[in-house]
């Protein structure tokens, strides 16, 4: 299975969730393009899913993703939807319908790009962290986010920036139609208290009904770090071991 964490984070992310993982030979998480100490190029997101199906092992057959990484997942579905039997999708988006909404979705990403670009990385990284879609990591312990934020800021500005600028929601085709005609078992995973994504995930189910949907009470946009023993038996039904 391919673990693929959300924008900002790293692969670590996933023994975070599921420490069991870490020495799973079948889970294999990787940093996302333009994430970790890499200055490598991002590519725009069509040319990325391409290369990640070139570079998988072709025992790969079942995905996970958070956030950016569950778009991705959703790009690798789309593309190849025979290749994979298994996905569990977590708080993502899968795509904008119209040429204006992404238009108005660059047009709010640039204002991210000015901070990374020109405040530097520690200045994005704190107005990042207010955003209202994360609100319920407060209550969380501080630790725990001192370890998010020590990942944030162990990232190169500009490739975290192209990152955003060539894989951002409003850089994306729209794979709704990818969603709907996905033949294998689709996992849709959101918290209860993510208006925006409950709302998305909603809307997932309505168009495929066999869609396996998963509401987390009182939980937020990012459950691998709000709650990652309610996630940790999705993950392991999504590498193909007993049901939850």
């Amino acid at each position: 299975m391919l673990l693929l964490h959300g924008f900002t984070g790293r692969a670590s992310d996933w023994w975070m969730a599921c420490p069991q993982l870490r020495d799973d030979p079948r889970a294999w998480a990787i940093d996302l393009p333009g994430h970790g100490p890499t200055d490598q190029a991002v590519k725009g997101f069509e040319e990325t899913i391409q290369g990640l199906l070139a570079a998988l092992p072709a025992e790969v057959d079942a995905l996970a993703g958070y956030s950016l990484g569950g778009r991705l997942a959703l790009g690798l579905l789309t593309a190849a939807p025979l290749r994979f039997r298994r996905a569990l999708i977590i708080s993502a988006h899968p795509g904008l319908r119209s040429m204006p909404e992404r238009d108005a979705r660059n047009a709010h990403d640039a204002q991210w790009l000015y901070r990374l670009r020109v405040e530097g990385l520690a200045s994005f990284v704190a107005s990042w962290e207010t955003q209202p879609l994360f609100a319920t990591q407060a209550r969380l312990d501080p630790e725990r986010l001192r370890w998010q934020r020590q990942h944030r800021l162990s990232h190169r500005p500009e490739a975290l920036a192209s990152s955003l600028e060539r894989l951002g929601l409003g850089r994306m085709p729209s794979l709704w139609d990818g969603v709907r005609d996905f033949p294998g078992q689709l996992t849709w995973v959101v918290g209860g208290s993510d208006t925006k994504f409950l709302a998305i995930a909603r809307a997932v189910r309505q168009l495929r009904p066999t869609t396996h949907l998963h509401v987390l009470p009182k939980i937020g946009h990012n459950p691998l770090l709000e709650c990652p023993g309610r996630l940790e038996p999705l993950i392991h039904h999504t590498l193909g071991q007993a049901h939850p």
